[in-house]
């Protein structure tokens, strides 16, 4: 390999990533994907490429109620679901190219490791007990709550369960839901002691994490900041009386049995994997990345900042990096949300298996509805693929074969050269996490290809700064569209015989760094035949 390393490269910083665990009632559709779990992997790669340490991790969000009620509807155990879905999102993961280094399920060792934290901040009086009213279903002898109760949310007036509302963001507090008939939402109510988060007993706390931090927030998830903010902060039920999930003892053994809320759950959970990814419980990081759809922003935004400042604060073994909550809005079906229980869906399966790795990414990529809803439609998608990035890549095979052969040899013509940097200003600011964008990563991915297209067909091939911008052009996209399309990247790196890419960032620091290789023309598989939805 012939050429200097960038001496500019940014010093490398410990970054760990991670997304909302996946539910497990079901495989990850097209919703899923395009939000938190591209975002995340393309995040996690472009960091790579940058040069920075990453840990990548994530797991199954077991211990929701959903888990219950889809089992129910399904016909089979949790248990079975759990396994099932388990099994599915690993396949779609894989299938997918998401790069995650640890993707578990909660086992021994995590619920103890759960149960701890949260008796840890218990034993120093960081909840309240507090009686509330939540339906009771006198016949089973069961409390309702989270996914067992639907009805109206009391802010929006959109259909929503107990916790979160989908639609507006917002929290909803126990048995304020709207009733709907012949739903648990209109059982009858009975009072029962639970322990909760009241966040206005802890405003300043959450107050000053926001006046102080310097990351800026996407506009949907400030908004929910600022309207939460502006009123008096909820009370978050850290526990309800059931048996699933995870159980405590705090009230003694002569009380109804209490569990901890799966949703304030998930932020430990964030702890564990990221530690166990790293093989090393005491490791900093310098930024946390997490990816998110708005509707879990509510609980990011307070619920874990606060359980993470008070850990913090009682001297429990939590560090509170720089941290990035980055949200997206839905994906949307023919109109309608993309929804696992609803039946709304596209499983990322059938879609990544009829179009093909790369091009899934780039499409579901370029539509990401990182700052407003987006629509996927299956037909547009295909225009999208074939228009923007089958076709330049025709073009560019087509009019580079005849380079066969040659060297990077010499220094590319300005034309080139100018080029060149200006695409790499295009991805340096794509993959800045201050302004992290999946979208724009996509559409530089698109514009270089285009131009290389356009320009590959008038190359002189006696020209050797013409012949050696091309090639050099080329091969940069190896480095710089590997987050967003590594199977493409790993096709580049085969037309000059370099090194593989599988596994293995290349680095924005080595880019001036050409191959000893000739080029050897460039192969990049076709479509698979595509099959009906």
């Amino acid at each position: 390999m012939t050429g200097t390393p960038s001496a500019d490269a940014p010093a490398p910083r410990r970054v760990n990533v991670t997304f909302s665990p996946p539910t497990p009632n079901g495989d990850l559709h097209l919703g899923h994907l395009s939000g938190p779990v591209l975002n995340s992997d393309v995040c996690a790669r472009s960091q790579k490429v940058l040069g920075h340490d990453v840990a990548f991790a994530t797991s199954t969000d077991d211990n929701q109620t959903y888990v219950v009620t889809t089992a129910e509807r399904l016909g089979t155990t949790p248990e079975a679901l759990i396994q099932h879905a388990l099994d599915s999102v690993t396949k779609s993961l894989e299938l997918a190219g998401v790069d995650v280094d640890l993707f578990e399920r909660p086992d021994a060792d995590y619920t103890a490791y759960v149960r701890s934290f949260f008796t840890r901040l218990w034993e120093h009086g960081a909840f309240d007990l507090r009686e509330v009213e939540l339906p009771y279903d006198a016949e089973t002898g069961e409390y309702k709550a989270e996914a067992f109760v639907t009805g109206r949310c009391p802010t929006c007036l959109a259909h929503a369960r107990a916790g979160v509302c989908e639609a507006c963001g917002l929290y909803n507090l126990p048995g304020a839901l709207l009733p709907v008939a012949d739903t648990a939402s209109a059982l009858p109510r009975r009072p029962v002691s639970i322990w909760v988060l009241d966040l206005e007993r802890h405003r300043s706390l959450i107050a000053n994490w926001y006046r102080t931090s310097d990351v800026q927030l996407r506009p949907d998830l400030a908004k929910v900041v600022t309207d939460t903010l502006a009123g008096r902060l909820p009370y978050i039920p850290v526990t309800y009386p059931s048996t699933w999930g995870i159980t405590v003892d705090w009230d003694g053994p002569d009380v109804h049995p209490q569990a901890i809320n799966a949703w304030p759950e998930i932020y430990v959970g964030h702890l564990y994997w990221l530690q166990q990814a790293r093989l090393d419980t005491r490791a900093e990081c310098d930024e946390l990345v997490q990816f998110i759809g708005i509707d879990n922003g509510f609980y990011n935004a307070f619920v874990y900042v606060t359980l993470g400042l008070l850990a913090a604060r009682h001297g429990m073994p939590v560090h509170l990096p720089k941290t990035r909550t980055l949200t997206n809005q839905y994906y949307m079906l023919e109109g309608r949300k993309f929804s696992t229980s609803k039946g709304d869906v596209r499983w990322a399966h059938d879609y990544l298996e009829s179009v093909g790795r790369d091009r899934a990414r780039f499409v579901l990529a370029l539509t990401s509805p990182e700052l407003q809803q987006a629509e996927f439609s299956e037909p547009i998608a295909a225009d999208t693929i074939a228009a923007r990035y089958d076709a330049p890549l025709a073009t560019i095979a087509g009019a580079l074969e005849a380079l066969t052969g040659r060297h990077i040899d010499t220094t590319p013509s300005p034309w080139w050269d100018a080029a060149l940097q200006a695409s790499r200003r295009r991805f340096e600011d794509a993959y800045r996490l201050e302004n992290f964008s999946v979208r724009k990563a996509a559409e530089a991915v698109a514009l270089h290809l285009e131009v290389l297209a356009l320009r590959a067909a008038d190359i002189r091939p006696d020209d050797p700064g013409e012949v050696s911008g091309a090639l050099r052009f080329l091969w940069a996209l190896r480095t710089l569209g590997w987050p967003v399309t590594p199977d493409l990247a790993e096709h580049i790196s085969s037309a000059f015989a370099g090194p593989s890419t599988v596994g293995k960032a290349p680095l924005l620091a080595d880019l001036a760094t050409t191959p000893d290789n000739p080029f050897r023309g460039l192969t990049v598989p076709a479509a698979p035949t595509a099959t009906t939805p």
